[in-house]
This record gives C-alpha cells, structure tokens and sequence, in this order.
C-alpha cells in the first residue's frame, strides 16, 4: 500500500529537498549533499525499498530543522507505515517550536490529532481537533472527526451534539445519522429492559428522520413485546412501505400480530399489496403458510409461487409440504424430498441474508452501521439471494 503511494510524492519531496539542500548550501559548507545524492533518494522514493528512502529522508531533515515541511511529510510518511510514536514525536516536535506561522502550525496540529487517532489516544486527538475548531481552522474535518471519536466511543449523546455541530458547521442535514444514534441510545434502553425509554427514544429517533426504517422496526418489536399487538402491526407495515427490501424482516413479524389480533383479512391484504410493490417470493410462502393453518392444501399456492417467483424459500416450503403427501410417501419419494428440503435448507442457512448498498459487505446478521465502509443504515436484506439459479 505503502509503495503505491511513493510515486505520487516525488514532486513534493523533490521540491522540499532542492529547497532544504540549497539553503543548507548557501549557509554552511559542512555536511553538503551532493546533488546525486538527492537523485538517489527519488529513486528510492519510486523504488520498492521505502524503508531506505524514509532513512534519507530522516538524514536530511536533520539537516536543517527549519524544513518544516519536509519534517510533516516524514512524520506522515511514519504514521502510513504504523511507526506512530516516531510520528508523534516529530509532531509534537514541530509544535513546540516558536515562531511558527499560524498556517503551518494548523497543519501540525491537524497530523498530530490523526497520530492521537491512530495511537488510540482519543482524548488527546479530540483536544487538538478541538483547538483547530476554535482558532477556524480545518473546522468541517475537525467537528467530523469529534463526532467519528464519539460514535467510536459509543458515547452517542456527545455523539449527536457533535454532529448538530457538524450540520451547522457545514449546512448540510444530518438528521438520518442522528436518527441512527438516538436508535442506539434505545437499544440500549432495551438490552437494560427499559422498555418505555426505548420506545421514547425511538420516537426520537423519528422525529429527526421519519423515513428511518429502523426506528420504526425497533418500535415494532418493542409494541410487539408489550403485546401491543395492532401498535406494532402498524409500525412493522410502516418499515414496509418507507422499503420495501425489508420484506424478509416484516413478514414473520406481521403474520405474528395478524395471529394474535385475529386479523387475518389484514394480513392477506398486506401479501397481496406486497406482491405488487415487491419482486419477493415471500409472499407466496405465507399464503401456503394460511392455508395450512386452515387444514387446506398449500401445494398448489406453492406450485404457483415457483412458476412466477422460484426461490430457495419456496422450493424448501414445497419440498416440505410434499414430503409428507400420501402419494409421494406410497411411492416411496418421501424420503429423497425429506433429504433434497435438508441439504436446501442448509445452502440457505449458509448464504448471506443482507448485503451493504454501499460497499457489498454480505453478512448473515443485520448491522445499522457497515463494518465494513462504516456507514450508516445501507445494509439491507437480500431477498434475490434466495432466488434458484
């Protein structure tokens, strides 16, 4: 990764290093480079031997402590490679120094916050970020990188106070990414059993963005846990409609309340209405599902289903419901599509559930915020993932 990055410094490095050397020429006639030696040094910057390179570079910034610049881009240079406490001590180093012009010490200040980050010594980064806030420098970046110390910190009230700063900073809405925190706040109030502040925090959450489907999920489940079963039907249908991609998560949930509530005629209203407004297969199986709470024959909803929308989830529910027909048990074809529905189910089981818009991390569990491009919200289930073929 490292090497990739040399080329693109040759020109900089060159011009700090012809500045450095010629200055150190024209004031002393000990110690000179000469001028191959400087030549040697790019080679090695575009060469595969970064660790020589940073060797010269260190030399040569010995050599006049007044290249400020070439001082940063070693600093950097050691903080690319891991080597933080060399990073930090020539950051902390140039700070230090009198006289320093205000731009330039911004710009010190603002890599020794990135060390801090990278040592993990987050108050420390916040300080510094904060200083730059308050002296106008860097202030979008630096209010970002408060709230990013917070949200790494899980400490999501300073969280969303940093990131109302944030907005104001930048004029630009974050109230779907405050959304998202004031829902972490209510998981919390749930995994305590504070069930009353994890529904006012949900609201929350609502009231900053009223599209956030995972505010209305939340509320689903947690109506759904004080048996408030037609709240929770409505928030569930709710999640539905802002996207439709979370079918997979509503459903089960939604036939749960229909079963309880005694309204089925509800619930066949919302496959039917799903079946337009989704490409899933979902729907399908919870029809055969009803039918064989009613004593009826699902067979032929679920031949249906595979002929307009074949998935996994359908071929498994037909495997299951023909292995135990009379006729295919006489002739002795129960057994093979008892094994075939197994081996389905556990190709299932292993397949990723939920996918990030973002980035295409696949995971088999929900997650608000993408381990991977850590962004929020862009993980969504996958229902295509369950199609045959």
């Amino acid at each position: 990764m490292l090497d990739s990055l040399f080329p693109w410094l040759l020109l900089p490095l060159g011009l700090a290093l012809g500045w450095a050397l010629g200055r150190r020429a024209r004031t002393s006639t000990a110690a000179a480079i000469a001028p191959e030696q400087l030549g040697g040094l790019l080679t090695q910057l575009a060469s595969d031997d970064p660790d020589q390179a940073i060797a010269a570079l260190t030399q040569v910034a010995e050599l006049d402590h007044s290249t400020v610049e070439l001082h940063l881009t070693l600093g950097n240079l050691f903080r690319k490679r891991g080597e933080i406490d060399r990073a930090l001590r020539i950051h902390e180093a140039l700070l230090s120094r009198p006289g320093l012009a205000p731009d330039m010490q911004a710009q010190v200040r603002r890599e020794l916050a990135f060390d801090y980050m990278r040592a993990g010594v987050m108050d420390h980064a916040e300080a510094q970020f904060e200083r730059l806030v308050a002296d106008g420098r860097y202030v979008t970046e630096s209010l970002d990188q408060i709230r990013t110390i917070y949200e790494q910190g899980r400490d999501w009230e300073h969280a969303i106070a940093a990131a109302r700063r944030l907005e104001a900073a930048q004029g630009e809405s974050k109230r779907d990414l405050i959304a998202q925190y004031e829902c972490e706040l209510a998981d919390e109030a749930r995994r305590a059993k504070n069930v009353d502040e994890a529904i006012r925090q949900a609201k929350r959450a609502l009231d900053e963005d009223p599209g956030c489907v995972r505010a209305h999920l939340m509320l689903g489940a947690l109506y759904e846990g004080k048996q408030d079963f037609g709240a929770a039907a409505q928030a569930y249908l709710r999640a539905f409609q802002l996207d439709a991609h979370f079918l997979p998560d509503v459903i089960e949930p939604l036939y749960r309340c229909s079963q309880k509530t005694g309204h089925s005629e509800g619930f066949l209203q919302f496959l039917a209405d799903a079946k337009e407004i989704s490409s899933s297969s979902l729907p399908y199986v919870a029809e055969a599902r009803l039918l064989a709470d009613e004593g009826l024959d699902p067979t032929d909803r679920l031949a249906q289903g595979l002929e307009v929308r074949p998935s996994r989830a359908v071929l498994a529910q037909f495997l299951e419901v023909l292995e135990k027909q009379p006729a295919v048990i006489a002739a002795g074809l129960d057994k093979p599509a008892a094994s075939l529905h197994r081996a389905l189910r556990r190709m299932m089981e292993s397949s990723p559930r939920y996918q990030c818009g973002n980035c295409g991390f696949s995971p088999r569990q929900q997650f608000w915020q993408c381990p991977s491009c850590k962004r929020w919200g862009t993980i969504t289930p996958i229902d295509e993932a369950m199609r045959l073929g």
